[in-house]
């Protein structure tokens, strides 16, 4: 099975893969890190800022599915993967050539990924609300080959809410949710 995971800032959509792959052996891609590989062979640093713009050049350059297609190219028969940092209608479009490809949307109440951005402190995250609500507009462009992480959300097979930061009620409902995908 693929597992791809979509969603907005920090709804938890590593927290649910680092749980799929430790518990059920599913092997981790990330779309980001292959813009950050390419990244570090032309020594640009991997902010925020510079991933999203070689991310939207990379994929103007050579195709809007380019980053999806690359991690394809790494799948071997009957392995389990779950791949995350989907933010192009593209990438999930290539994604979907793949037997048993399945997308998940991991979404949560706004204020609530706000407040675990907070949490993370990550160098050049938003440190208001408003800031980050402009920088999810941002990423929810419709067309071109900007990064359209709502339109990737719509396009979600299953929409799984992550409303908890209690880890042990996450767990149970990612146990249930894969229990439904036949796991």
């Amino acid at each position: 099975m693929i597992i791809g995971l979509t969603g907005s800032y920090c709804s938890g959509k590593d927290t649910v893969a680092e749980y799929i792959v430790k518990k059920y052996g599913f092997k981790h891609f990330s779309l980001s890190d292959e813009i950050r590989l390419l990244m570090k062979e032309q020594n640009i640093e991997p902010t925020r800022e510079n991933l999203i713009k070689f991310g939207t050049e990379l994929r103007r350059d050579n195709g809007n599915g380019v980053l999806a297609k690359s991690v394809i190219k790494k799948f071997e028969d009957n392995k389990n993967y779950c791949i995350t940092s989907i933010r192009h209608s593209e990438e999930v479009n290539a994604l979907r050539t793949v037997k048993n490809f399945v997308l998940i949307n991991v979404d949560a109440p706004q204020a609530l990924r706000f407040e675990r951005m907070q949490k993370r402190k990550r160098p050049g995250d938003p440190k208001t609300l408003e800031k980050f609500i402009e920088l999810e507009q941002k990423e929810s462009q419709t067309s071109g080959s900007g990064q359209q992480v709502a339109l990737c959300c719509k396009m979600a097979d299953i929409v799984f809410v992550n409303d908890t930061n209690d880890i042990n009620i996450l767990h149970e409902k990612i146990d249930n949710l894969l229990k439904s995908l036949k796991i």
